[in-house]
């Protein structure tokens, strides 16, 4: 390891810090009396110049990420410079401890105190989200917890700056495995909802202990963020495992929509930890239906006073109220004579007078508002104004299918021009000129009428990988022949070289079994989509049987590290053996694997 420089810039070297992808080292800054931390950019040995100004940008894209930030809860960047050759940024110098420290020598962090550190992280990231800036790498680690319990947010090192340009490429994946949300897992554009998961996942381990999503390799963590549901901790409150749900929902539309929500809801769920409200969920009242019908409780009704005084109104009649009673004669009527009646107005009893009921006869029908006739023409009317209506769409809907019929048949013609054009360029022309010509034809056309001539720019995508995997440059050539497939998705050949650019790296490049079974297992899914697209028999036959090769292989490494499951490792060979060939030799292999596993 070479000594520490004694300067730079105008810092101040004191001791190296830490070593890892780039160099941090403590600092004293004469100009402004303090001490600083400087991060200095490492550039390993052997690398391309392509890869050295990808490290560069990255580099300043974190300098810039942070740079723009002023919050309390966030480690602040003071400034950014090249000196001879060393690039470097100054920093905010931290004291204390990281959270990853304080849970792995505690095992887990009190309630209360999680969810302060919690609430801290939030208030920086919503400051965060509020410039465009989404941090893509949250987790105990990049959390410093300071000498005087301040929380700093560090580390923007894979940072996206929403409002530039982005330096991923599509379904490139950046970020720490256990941490990741699922739209990251899979290299989807993420917003502010995938900090917010990561947060989540960091709050689960700080009262559990444990991890929500455990497993003991990328593969098993990734499939568990993906298909599986974490499991309330018996030291989360029911209110404090409402919020860890939402946050840590797979779709990023059912979680909380911004930093400030989730404040909100965590502190809600504090303050019923503190007035004794929170715990399991609140026990119903009422009374118990043995089928499963919940009857609510009815309170009862206020209490009657003993004395009320009297109404001057007169009292409505109540059927459910005891009556006084009333005197009558073996005949049925009382002392007067006369039947006694309830009156309809809530006045007592009254007595009809004596005599004979009249008889009411009802009055006579009214005649109709339309006579039989108008109701018939009308009728007719309707059912004309209706066929009329119909007839018109019809005509309406011909008329502008045979426009679209029209519009479709010009811009085939036009692809099939364009597609000639691209097809015909120049061909002492390098393959970098043919491409810029050829993508400058292609945005001609929109997107959903350039069939013919997305194929044309798709090939001329695959001879400039095929050249660049000939030149050992096989980050270029992935990315090429991934610009192609986006082009023409039923193009074998450029499935086929993706899966050998994947094979060709992890037998070449990779160091270790993981790493070269994760490589091999992307070469064999490339190699059997190429199966699916080709029609020629042979060519099929060709491609199931390297996808089922480069399977076996993955299975075997996989097997040999202790990285996967036998479940995982049973699924992997029974794809392999379903895209081998009837001839194909892998076919005994792949049997005796799965004999050994206990498959069939």
């Amino acid at each position: 390891m070479s000594s520490p420089p004694t300067t730079l810039g105008q810092y101040q070297i004191i001791r190296e810090i830490a070593r890892s992808n780039d160099i941090v080292y403590e600092a004293y800054d004469p100009l402004m009396n303090r001490r600083v931390a400087v991060k200095e950019l490492a550039m390993p040995t052997g690398m391309t110049d392509a890869q050295k100004a990808d490290r560069i940008s990255r580099f300043k894209r974190e300098a810039q990420a942070a740079g723009t930030l002023n919050h309390t809860n966030i480690m602040t960047v003071y400034s950014f410079a090249e000196e001879a050759g060393r690039i470097f940024m100054a920093m905010e110098y931290l004291d204390g401890h990281t959270l990853r420290n304080e849970i792995d020598t505690k095992g887990f962090v009190p309630i209360d105190r999680a969810i302060q550190i919690a609430l801290a992280v939030l208030e920086g990231l919503g400051h965060a989200h509020s410039k465009g800036v989404i941090h893509r790498d949250i987790k105990p680690d990049n959390i410093q917890i300071l000498s005087n319990s301040e929380v700093k947010i560090t580390d923007f090192g894979i940072a996206r700056l929403t409002f530039q340009p982005n330096l991923t490429m599509d379904g490139q994946v950046f970020g720490t495995p256990s941490y990741m949300s699922p739209e990251q897992v899979v290299g989807r554009d993420i917003d502010a909802r995938s900090d917010l998961f990561s947060l989540a996942v960091v709050l689960y381990e700080m009262i559990s202990g444990s991890k929500p999503f455990p497993g003991d390799s990328v593969v098993s963590i990734t499939y568990a963020i993906m298909n599986k549901e974490p499991q309330q901790p018996t030291q989360a409150t029911w209110s404090l495992w409402q919020v860890l749900s939402r946050a840590l929902d797979k779709s990023p539309q059912l979680r909380y929509a911004s930093a400030a929500d989730m404040i909100e809801a965590l502190r809600d769920a504090e303050r019923q930890a503190v007035s004794g409200t929170m715990g399991n969920q609140p026990a119903q009242t009422g009374s118990y239906a043995p089928y499963g019908t919940y009857t609510p409780a009815v309170a009862a009704p206020p209490p009657v006073p003993y004395s009320q005084p009297p109404s001057p109104y007169p009292t409505a009649y109540n059927p459910y109220q005891p009556q006084p009673p009333v005197h009558q004669t073996p005949y049925g009527y009382n002392t007067t004579g006369y039947p006694v009646q309830q009156s309809p107005y809530g006045l007592g009893h009254t007595m009809p007078p004596p005599g004979p009921l009249p008889i009411y006869y009802p009055p006579p029908p009214r005649p109709p508002l339309l006579k039989p006739e108008t109701i018939v023409f009308l009728r007719k009317m309707a059912i004309a104004a209706l066929i009329l209506g119909a007839l018109f769409a019809l005509v309406f809907v011909g008329f502008f299918a045979l426009v679209n019929s029209f519009q479709h048949t010009a811009s085939l013609q036009k692809d099939r021009t364009i597609a000639s054009q691209i097809s015909s360029l120049d061909p002492h022309l390098t393959l970098e000129d043919r491409i810029d010509k050829a993508n400058q034809l292609l945005s001609q056309l929109p997107v959903r009428s350039r069939p013919e001539s997305a194929r044309a720019v798709a090939a001329i995508y695959e001879q400039v990988g095929k050249r660049a995997l000939a030149e050992n440059d096989t980050a270029s050539a992935e990315g090429y022949f991934k610009k192609g497939i986006d082009l023409d998705k039923s193009n074998p050949k450029l499935y086929s070289n993706l899966g050998k650019l994947y094979e060709t790296i992890a037998f070449k490049d990779a160091s270790d079994l993981t790493t070269q079974a994760n490589l091999l297992v992307q070469s064999g899914d490339n190699w059997i989509h190429a199966q699916e697209m080709e029609t020629d028999p042979q060519m099929r036959d060709q491609y199931g049987e390297a996808g089922a090769a480069a399977l076996v292989s993955a299975a075997q490494r996989m097997q040999q590290a202790g990285s996967v499951s036998s479940v995982d490792l049973r699924d992997m060979l029974y794809r392999a053996r379903d895209a081998a060939p009837p001839t194909s030799s892998a076919r005994g292999v792949i049997q005796q694997m799965l004999t050994q596993l206990g498959g069939q």
